[in-house]
């Protein structure tokens, strides 16, 4: 803190040191009791903003050193030049922007500064990044609790440390019995050796004669309680030991390990909230996120055909420059890559199961293999596995991907589902009342599903988390058993088909 701020400005001239106890804004200047009073009510001065010294010195340091005089020219700033952003003082306008043309008085520059919607918004950004940064902190905390902890082997665990411990002072005390008890045998047979040994250099033949006898007694007893002891378990050398089950046994047999320790991302499960980025103007394609709320639809254009019937189950393919083409309920069973420019069959993967409906997840596609479930196959070395292992049981499954999201439509169910990348069910859409026989689905940039009810003639919306839907077209649009959609989420608009006659293309705004 500079001694100007906190020395009044008015006895500094006048060589007397006072502290200062108000800071005028107007001055940009502190001052003392005496001269509060004296600013407070000459007439230059009556209807200057001051506020306390304790206040002002509250503001950051850069801020402190903005003066409103020019520190070259020790002239106040009356002008703004909008070219450079900065203030001017009259001598800087000519000695230094003599070629800008934009200016103003800086008296409107500032006017209201406080309450404008550029202030207001770096308020609500820093609000925002203090919020995402708490809700940030608060998911690492609990992601680190989440990977210390681990329930049901800790259970595991802790049933075996306290049967073991049960089991182990169980033992202890019937070893630690048994060691009394020879103790005190011990100690019966010592007394025995010392008194035979006496006897037989001390007593009489006949003292010697009669004792024997009774001693020979005694020593058959103990030898007995011994050879009993001998024969009983007790004496049997006892280790802990522990019994795996049957299940783990055969499992443990045929496992040469248990698997590979990893981590697994997820996604947030939260939104971390950004509206300055929205505001800002930039040279660069931006990707619009919307909810089904937002989505509003402007018919393009028509296509009416010819009413042949064809149904193909395809989605783009980089490789080959080549769409991927699913051999259907009733077709072959592969899946063929065929180029766009010439229409030759580029490539063809033979399958063990029918392939309906086909979605492209970075280099794999998915695809629904009726009593195999989802399946998924890679275009670099051809392998097939299953993500999810259910029989659907359906004649008809639409696919759709999204980030690492998979959906699927069963019209058997008239449900629509969503996966994760394990095959883990995210959520489930059932709702007889506004869609019926669902098919075909697509998803937009922002994770929202579009899906076709063919027997509901309709088109609706689910939510990103499945519990919000809007129907967004219906039969008074033209639908007449429609059959498969599309959505390009680079021009974000949206192919929707009947099965025969009439197709459309809508922009969503």
């Amino acid at each position: 803190m500079s001694t100007s701020t906190q020395s009044c400005g008015v006895c500094e001239l006048r060589h007397i040191t006072k502290p200062s106890i108000i800071w005028c804004t107007e001055c940009d200047e502190g001052l003392c009791i005496e001269c509060q009073e004296h600013h407070s009510l000459s007439k230059s001065s009556r209807n200057h903003n001051t506020i306390p010294i304790t206040n002002y010195q509250k503001l950051p340091p850069d801020v402190l050193k903005i003066s409103k005089y020019c520190e070259q020219h020790n002239e106040q700033f009356q002008i703004y030049c909008k070219n450079h952003e900065t203030p001017c003082c009259s001598n800087c306008v000519v000695e230094s922007h003599s070629d800008c043309r934009e200016f103003t008085k800086l008296s409107e520059a500032i006017l209201n500064v406080k309450t404008s919607n550029a202030f207001l918004e770096i308020e609500h950004t820093l609000a925002e990044m203090s919020d995402n940064i708490t809700k940030l902190r608060e998911n690492r905390l609990e992601n680190l609790k989440k990977i210390s902890e681990n329930n049901h082997l800790d259970k595991l665990q802790e049933e075996i440390r306290k049967e073991l411990y049960e089991v182990e002072e169980k033992e202890n005390k019937e070893i630690s019995q048994f060691i009394e008890l020879l103790r005190d045998k011990e100690m019966e047979i010592t007394e025995c050796q010392t008194n035979m040994s006496s006897i037989k250099q001390y007593a009489s033949d006949m003292q010697a004669f009669i004792s024997m006898r009774k001693l020979e007694s005694e020593v058959s007893l103990k030898d007995e309680f011994l050879q009993f002891l001998i024969k009983k378990a007790t004496l049997k050398q006892h280790s802990l030991v522990y019994h795996l089950d049957s299940t783990l046994q055969d499992f443990l047999s045929n496992t040469h390990t248990f698997g590979q320790v990893a981590i697994e991302a997820e996604p947030l499960n939260f939104v971390l909230t950004r509206t300055m980025g929205k505001q800002a103007q930039i040279m660069v394609p931006e990707i619009k996120t919307s909810s089904i709320e937002d989505n509003s639809m402007k018919l393009l254009k028509t296509i009416h055909g010819t009413g042949d019937l064809w149904l193909l189950y395809a989605t783009r393919c980089n490789e080959y420059e080549a769409i991927a083409v699913s051999g259907g309920y009733y077709g072959e069973h592969n899946i063929k890559f065929v180029n766009i420019r010439d229409k030759q069959v580029r490539k063809t993967i033979p399958l063990e199961s029918v392939a309906y409906g086909i979605a492209k997840q970075d280099d794999e596609f998915i695809f629904w293999g009726n009593e195999r479930g989802i399946q998924i196959i890679s275009v670099q070395d051809d392998t097939v596995h299953r993500i999810v292992a259910d029989n659907l049981s359906s004649g008809f499954c639409y696919v759709a991907t999204f980030e690492d999201n998979i959906y699927l439509t069963n019209r058997n169910s008239n449900t629509v589902k969503c996966y994760n990348s394990k095959g883990k069910t995210q959520w489930t859409f059932k709702n007889e009342s506004v869609l019926t026989n669902p098919v075909g689905i697509s998803v937009d940039n922002s994770g929202n599903a579009f899906i076709i009810g063919n027997k509901s003639n309709n088109v609706i919306a689910i939510s990103p988390g499945g519990k919000q839907y809007r129907q967004l077209l219906s039969s008074k649009d033209g639908l007449f058993n429609p059959f498969t959609l599309h959505y390009d989420q680079s021009t974000n608009q949206l192919l929707v088909a009947n099965l025969q006659t009439k197709a459309f293309i809508y922009t969503l705004m």
